[in-house]
């Protein structure tokens, strides 16, 4: 038993020496959380990242995706990384404010008005918040966007006098949209958007706001086809991956792996791009009717919805004033 076991030692230290000169160790598997489905395009995308980390690390790093939301909700995905189940997840802006609530100042209604201030706020003001990620015990690879939301409604909108005699829609996890909405005299019915369809067929609710493409996605836009051609706010996410996961990738690949998730990240806006100018095109044929405004209507509507960051904005609030005053000086300078 002896002869054995000394054998049995001189075999695993054989197999360990093997190891480090050959440096054939492991492989590190991250495993990414996803809510897109299985063969979507924004899935696809995914796969060919994990192909191209593999290929950059020579297969040192791999990556498993776990599409459709099979890793669970956002805030599912968030609390199995912080215990080590899973290494990243590809957030919407509700899952990024889960970690870091001040990022929501990019998402309040009304705050950002074209696509060169997103751009802008995306590559400037962002990474300010990095190190808050961080402490956290997260680490930002990418962040998104996938396009804007607007209003649809059932009847024609134009003015806010005219939404206020409406009955909104609203996610449930979107407390603070909610918050700023009912502040500002919206009658706002919150609910999960699985039950969207049957409330506007019953008349519970006749407004809700989506990007394009989801209103055809789920057909909503059959029942409420007036779209204010108004942004409401930018549709934005974030790829994300836990401290402790990034620290075991070795340094020499990060630059290279981030810059890999930064070209999915771009792929992802040029494929929501492409799905709603379709989205428009589709609806356009079916009786959709787009609400174009005037500068001063414009103006008014920008007015009215700001009126109600303050609720959300402040001591013990969601975001702190010192966010919201640094971001405000930041557009007013690029306006």
């Amino acid at each position: 038993m002896k002869t054995i076991n000394s054998i049995g030692r001189v075999g695993l230290l054989g197999t360990f020496l093997l190891i480090i000169f050959c440096g054939s160790l492991p492989a590190i598997t991250v495993k990414l959380g996803s809510p897109f489905p299985e063969g979507s395009a924004w899935d696809s995308s995914l796969k060919r990242v994990a192909a191209s980390w593999a290929r950059i690390t020579d297969g040192e790093v791999k990556m498993r995706v776990y599409p459709g939301g099979i890793a669970g909700d956002q805030a599912d995905m968030i609390r199995k990384m912080r215990f080590g189940q899973l290494d990243a997840s590809v957030l919407t802006s509700f899952g990024m404010r889960i970690i870091v609530p001040e990022t929501f100042v990019l998402s309040l209604p009304g705050m950002l008005n074209s696509e060169a201030e997103l751009d802008y706020a995306i590559d400037e003001f962002l990474p300010t918040f990095n190190d808050d990620f961080i402490d956290k015990g997260f680490r930002v690879l990418a962040w998104s966007k996938s396009g804007w939301a607007y209003f649809f409604s059932k009847n024609a909108i134009t003015t806010p006098d005219e939404i206020k005699s409406g009955k909104l829609a609203i996610p449930k996890t979107d407390n603070e949209v909610a918050t700023i909405f009912k502040s500002i005299g919206l009658n706002v019915v919150p609910m999960d958007f699985n039950e969207l369809m049957m409330s506007l067929q019953s008349g519970m609710v006749n407004v809700f706001y989506t990007a394009p493409m989801a209103a055809v996605a789920y057909q909503w836009f059959a029942l409420a086809p007036y779209m204010m051609n108004f942004p409401i706010a930018p549709v934005l996410g974030g790829i994300v991956i836990s401290e402790r996961t990034w620290k075991r990738i070795p340094a020499k690949f990060h630059e290279d792996l981030r810059k890999a998730i930064e070209i999915v990240a771009q792929d992802f806006y040029l494929e929501s791009e492409q799905l709603n100018a379709e989205a428009i095109r589709v609806m356009s044929k079916h009786g959709f009717i787009r609400q174009e405004l005037n500068e001063e209507e414009k103006a008014d509507w920008y007015e009215f919805i700001k009126e109600g960051h303050k609720l959300v904005v402040g001591e013990n609030k969601w975001i702190d004033n010192d966010t919201y005053e640094r971001f405000v000086f930041v557009l007013e300078n690029l306006r």
